[in-house]
């Protein structure tokens, strides 16, 4: 399978509410040579055009991209789509980017009316270098210089940190494809070195091979840095959650288990976390890097277990079936609970991303609409009756060619644009107001801030907030 290394700088930090304005991936064969690549930039969303005036100082992204890019937002998108889609089967590998590029590049797709899951389905499978760099350096302590952060003192994976104490190669930290080519090189280290922690993490990419690995008569290891410390487990599987079945238990071969079988449901409960926890829980679509048990007697915190006690712990768990069961219905329990204290008001529909998924008859008109020509775009747009997408169709004419929509609708479009962000409450989306604040924190901050740089921002910021008082005002 080939792979594919990527990055994401955005706008904001929330995904819902941000834009991508740089993308880059290197394709390559599974030993690295390279395939082809990509760097793509872009405009923001017209429907939430206020950056974060701290982003654009950490990425580097100009304010001339911001205004007068060829590209607009969407136009962006659908050239990384179309170039991911033309690699065929991959594993996309990032930097943390299954809990911060995937989620901005699914908002992405879904708000452009696009199937969002682009890197895990259709064969696609998904991993992250920093995960894995984590077991790595757990498992291998000296296998690479481990830099430490200059305020805490701890061991940190930040990837301009490691990259530089490694002696690889990048030039530009966040910049998108520096980025990539950095993680490359992570990547290529932890192949070299470590290279039994480089395939383990080849069987858990896509949760069909999770559960598939898991679901044995075995002792695995987890190792995992947080905030700079080292936790290691071993673990032996219990059962997926029957609510939601990209959650896979496993019960601490630290402890136990016969401590723990003849408890009733509430008490099993408070086993769910705290200094006690002896249930985790493992998201079998975000590549757990397990480790085979050889790996855990290396711990410190297993020095005092032998192979034999961890294994007849195992076998216990494995095989009480009663157990499994009462376990099984404890976690329904948990999904009722979930469920009834969930805010039952509707999400705005940016945050309906996993409110299920639209029909055949949809994902048919919105093929048809992005196949069309501009003038025949709205009328299938009015066809679709999912909600999110008819909305998200209409916006990729907006944003495109607004001269293809009622003229009402473009006025009453640019109204509520003005109003979300012109506000003056706290909102999830970046507002002027709320830039202007920012950027005035930014200038009393002792942190080293190129002041230059900042002004060209805070420019920026006035010139939208002139432009949507003039379209609230029209």
């Amino acid at each position: 399978m080939k792979y594919i290394f990527w990055d994401l700088e955005t706008s904001t930090l929330n995904a819902a509410y941000g834009s991508i304005v740089q993308a880059a991936a290197i394709c390559t064969d599974e030993d690295f040579n390279i395939i082809d690549q990509f760097d793509l930039r872009g405009r923001m969303k017209r429907e939430y055009p206020v950056p974060s005036a701290k982003a654009l100082l950490v990425n580097g992204v100009s304010i001339d991209q911001l205004k007068n890019h060829e590209n607009s937002n969407f136009s962006l998108i659908a050239q990384i789509q179309t170039k991911l889609l033309s690699w065929g089967e991959c594993l996309f590998i990032g930097y943390n980017s299954i809990s911060f590029d995937d989620m901005h590049l699914r908002q992405s797709l879904y708000q452009s009316a696009l199937p969002p899951y682009i890197t895990n389905t259709n064969g696609n499978k998904r991993g992250d270098a920093m995960k894995l760099l984590h077991s790595a350096a757990a498992v291998y302590p000296n296998a690479f210089v481990r830099p430490l952060d200059d305020n805490t003192g701890k061991i940190t994976f930040r990837l301009e940190k490691f990259a530089a104490a490694n002696g690889i190669e990048h030039s530009k930290a966040h910049d998108a494809l520096s980025d990539v080519e950095a993680t490359l090189g992570v990547c290529k280290l932890i192949k070299d070195r470590c290279n039994d922690v480089w395939e383990s993490s080849l069987k858990t990419a896509s949760k069909q091979d999770l559960y598939k690995y898991v679901d044995q008569e075995k002792v695995f290891c987890a190792s995992r840095f947080f905030r700079g410390k080292e936790y290691t487990h071993g673990l032996a599987y219990i059962t997926k959650d029957p609510s939601y079945e990209n959650h896979v238990y496993c019960f601490d071969l630290s402890i136990d288990p016969d401590y723990v079988f003849d408890l009733d449901r509430a008490e099993l409960k408070k086993m769910f976390k705290g200094k006690n926890k002896c249930f985790h829980m493992i998201k079998a679509n975000e590549q757990p890097i397990l480790l085979d048990e050889d790996y855990l007697f290396r711990s410190e915190d297993y020095k005092d277990l032998s192979p034999e006690i961890v294994n007849e712990r195992m076998k216990k768990i494995r095989g009480n079936k009663n157990f499994i069961e009462k376990f099984t219905n404890l976690l329904l329990d948990k999904g009722e609970d979930r469920e009834l204290s969930q805010d039952q008001t509707e999400k705005p529909v940016e945050e309906q991303i996993y409110n299920g998924f639209p029909s055949s008859k949809d994902n048919y008109l919105m093929s048809d609409f992005h196949a069309a020509e501009w003038d025949k775009k709205y009328e299938i747009a009015q066809k679709i009756t999912d909600n999110r997408s008819k909305e998200f169709a209409k916006r990729v004419i907006y944003n495109e060619k607004p001269e293809f929509l009622p003229e009402q609708e473009v006025k009453n479009r640019d109204k509520i644009i003005a109003e979300k962000v012109l506000s003056m409450d706290k909102c999830s989306w970046n507002t002027i107001p709320g830039a202007m604040s920012e950027i005035d924190d930014l200038r009393e901050s002792e942190d080293e801030i190129d002041m230059d740089r900042l002004e060209e921002i805070d420019t920026y910021i006035q010139e939208l907030d002139t432009y949507h008082r003039g379209k609230l005002d029209g």
